[in-house]
């Protein structure tokens, strides 16, 4: 009898979680003028970030998943990679610079509206592409994840916002390329 009682409040618990929660990506690019197909490569970095107590792990983890997402599309960049391209000459390579310049933590839950809401969490971007050889700024653009669970990293359930924020960045890419 306990267990047919836990396994139904679990239950009823993800379920409240599932159909409370959200998970919402925005952003705003600069439209670039001319298609990013004439770059063969894309070198990807760390971000930074000079927003005091944010997740550390976002500066690796985002990048890594453009890195991931970027390179299971076809037709784009011959190579993209997480470090210095070597092997292609830096006027066809693209370098993508990140820095995380908001970040709001959720800490709290409250029962609003008819369902429980958790804290609250924001975490914003501002991006740029630059060319490796000379530094000119071809596109740049802002990215905001916004959760409604609290939740940055992939928990139980559905993805975590920094898969969200890399979606994000990687559909721009694609649909300039």
């Amino acid at each position: 009898m306990n267990m047919i009682f836990f396994a139904s409040s679990l239950i009823t618990v993800l379920f409240l979680i599932t159909a409370c929660g959200d998970l919402n990506t925005a952003s705003n690019f600069t439209p670039t003028k001319a298609k990013l197909d004439k770059y063969e490569a894309l070198e990807i970095y760390d971000f930074e970030s000079a927003v005091p107590n944010f997740p550390k792990d976002a500066l690796s983890k985002i990048p890594s998943d453009v890195e991931k997402l970027l390179s299971s599309k076809d037709n784009t960049f011959k190579e993209i990679k997480r470090g210095d391209i070597k092997d292609i000459p830096a006027d066809k390579t693209l370098v993508l610079l990140g820095e995380i310049t908001e970040y709001v933590p959720g800490s709290d839950f409250k029962f609003e509206g008819g369902a429980v809401k958790f804290g609250e969490v924001t975490l914003s971007l501002k991006l740029a592409l630059v060319q490796k050889d000379n530094g000119r700024e071809i596109t740049r653009g802002d990215v905001t994840g916004f959760s409604s669970l609290g939740i940055l990293r992939k928990g139980y359930i559905g993805k975590s916002m920094y898969e969200s924020l890399a979606e994000e960045i990687v559909k721009f890419i694609v649909e300039s390329y």
